[in-house]
């Protein structure tokens, strides 16, 4: 038990930073009106509609997949991973959306701990 919430919370962080990481290079890169607290601002901000979607996402997901490989796994996740970066579709500028995409994807094809639940795993002896 204590492995899988170990797993659990690693995936938590994982999103967490990247998703932090995304948001101060939106903000680095993004030229506008807005200064880049504003925009970091707007990226937490955004974590409700974003950031909590994938995270349930993932975790859900992660317990149910057992009769697929790793790699089909995260291939079929990235997908619905994407589309939670739906909100920023309207945002005035391109690279809010193209860096979220890329935080979707490299999430699910490659930071996102995979299987969550592993199947054969027993318990270390103490």
């Amino acid at each position: 038990m204590r492995r899988v919430l170990e797993r659990i919370a690693r995936l938590v962080l994982t999103y967490v930073v990247l998703y932090a990481v995304t948001w101060v290079v939106i903000g680095l890169t993004l030229r506008g009106d807005y200064s880049f607290t504003e925009d970091t601002g707007l990226g937490s901000g955004m974590f409700v509609i974003v950031g909590g979607p994938t995270l349930l996402l993932a975790l859900l997901a992660g317990p149910a997949h057992t009769q697929m490989d790793v790699t089909t796994f995260r291939a079929a996740l990235a997908f619905p991973m994407v589309f939670f970066a739906w909100p920023l579709v309207g945002a005035g500028a391109p690279e809010p959306l193209v860096f979220q995409v890329l935080c979707q994807i490299a999430f699910a094809a490659y930071l996102m701990p995979a299987p969550l639940v592993p199947e054969n795993w027993t318990p270390k002896p103490r």
